[in-house]
């Protein structure tokens, strides 16, 4: 059998290589005058762009891989991926850009191959009403001194939150594709899992109760490791069978989530726990509930009320979950203190608010402590959106979550789909809870790598919603 000879080059090819390389290479050099050594890998990077571009769905994948694999600087393993979080040029971040690129990506597409984008009407008017917020909060801002950039730049993390959603729901993904992300998304959330127990395990990271490291003390794992196992609990109580890895990656899950210490996510969750044996159950399965849930909360105050001798980080959390405790911790009077002049600043602007870029003021009670940028923050999203945007704030972040509560709702009774029903209610429950966890902090909206994570979430119920789980390829 002959072999086949090569091909010859065409005429222009070996000047066009030569072209390409010759422009990479300027640029290369252009980009290491003005960035230094890290301008090498701007061609590299401009390639990457090229292909997310023309790929929506490996751009979404790529962007909510990152933020959840790259933690902050307080993360001991793999902390040089907090890089992700820098500004880099008038501060926009690598995820600025990201966003910006999966916007395109998928809005391109829908372009090229003329769908015409959907809204998801739950959000539809809610995410209205945010983006005026927005507007009313950069004239507030730059009224009360910052420039106009400043002030829009500072609304990139609301940007996402508005956006982000109604990208994801455009997708043109059929169900096999959706069920591979929400495997995928599992797989992430074990890893994040296996990785917060080695920051425990080496002593890495950040110390709990001046000794003990924890796992993850920012949301986002936190979020997600709840939402994978609020997610294993209803397929479990639906009786469908989840693949063996993630039956055998459950107690990994709960170990990082309990050794986070976030005591605003222990009770999440067993709030959301509780919210799908109500609903997931027969009719004589819910009338246990009430007795459940006075068992927790006995429980609750049971151990608030022991006084722990030991010198266990999980005792002394467990034991600050009494009210009587929060006297005796400075973080907490911070945070009582934070919310009294917070409330007098609303009383004071309850229609505009004080603007995106504007710190409140300590008119009411000295805060025990003071933390750096902390006037710009509010351990309260509601009155976070309500401060920084005024009542229109306030109304968007109840109408995103009533939305968001309505759309995981139609996602679990539209989907004929198992494990999407499974998601779409541990979605709808873990949204219940996230209600009472942002009475302590303030994620949607405000925390960049959440608010990616959580719009993505809310972006793919849309489309279970919508298809009921069927096809939506070439809709």
């Amino acid at each position: 059998m002959l072999a086949r000879r090569p091909q010859a080059l065409g005429a222009g090819e070996p000047a066009n290589a030569a072209l390409v390389s010759g422009c990479a290479l300027l640029l290369a050099l252009a980009a290491t005058y003005k960035l230094g050594l890290g301008g090498l890998v701007v061609p590299l990077v401009l390639v990457l762009a090229a292909i997310l571009v023309s790929r929506p769905l490996a751009s979404l994948v790529f962007l909510v891989g990152l933020v959840v694999l790259c933690e902050g600087p307080s993360f001991g393993i793999l902390n040089f991926s907090s890089n992700l979080y820098q500004t880099i040029y008038r501060n926009l971040t690598v995820v600025d850009g990201l966003v910006a690129l999966v916007l395109f990506s998928i809005t391109l597409d829908a372009i090229r191959h003329r769908r015409p984008m959907r809204l998801p009407r739950p959000l539809a008017l809610p995410l209205a009403i945010l983006a005026l917020a927005m507007v009313g909060g950069v004239v507030t801002g730059h009224a009360a001194g910052a420039t106009l950039r400043f002030a829009v730049m500072s609304e990139d993390t609301l940007a996402y939150l508005l956006l982000l959603p109604i990208a994801v729901a455009n997708l043109d993904i059929d169900r096999r594709q959706v069920s591979m992300l929400l495997a995928g998304a599992m797989a992430l959330a074990i890893i994040k899992a296996v990785l917060g127990l080695i920051e425990v395990a080496g002593g890495y990271g950040a110390a709990i109760e001046g000794s003990s490291t924890l796992t993850y003390y920012e949301p986002t794992a936190n979020w997600l490791i709840m939402i994978a196992v609020l997610g294993i609990f209803a397929a479990a109580l639906a009786r469908v069978r989840p693949p063996l890895w993630m039956l055998l990656g459950s107690p990994l899950l709960i170990a990082s989530l309990v050794l986070s210490y976030r005591r605003s996510f222990w009770i999440g969750t067993v709030l959301g726990l509780l919210l799908i044996l109500l609903l997931g159950t027969s009719p004589a399965g819910r009338r246990l509930l009430v007795p459940a849930g006075l068992c927790v909360a006995a429980a609750i105050w049971l151990l608030g009320s022991i006084n722990f001798q030991g010198g266990l980080p999980l005792a002394k959390r467990a034991a600050s979950l009494n009210p009587s405790s929060l006297q005796t911790n400075v973080e907490d009077r911070y945070r009582l203190d934070e919310r009294a002049n917070v409330l007098a600043e609303i009383r004071s602007h309850p229609i505009d608010g004080i603007g995106v870029t504007t710190p409140w003021a300590a008119t009411v009670q000295t805060p025990s402590v003071e933390h750096l940028g902390g006037r710009l923050y509010v351990h309260f999203t509601a009155l976070w959106f309500w401060l920084k945007m005024g009542i229109l704030g306030l109304f968007a972040y109840v109408g995103i979550i009533a939305g968001s509560m309505i759309l995981a709702w139609q996602a679990w009774r539209r989907s004929r789909e198992p494990l999407l029903r499974a998601f779409a209610l541990a979605s709808l429950c873990g949204i219940a809870g996230l209600v009472a966890i942002e009475t302590t902090a303030s994620f949607t909206g405000v925390e960049a790598r959440f608010t990616v994570l959580f719009a993505a979430q809310l972006g793919l119920l849309a489309l279970i919603a919508r298809t009921g789980g069927g096809s939506v390829a070439g809709e």
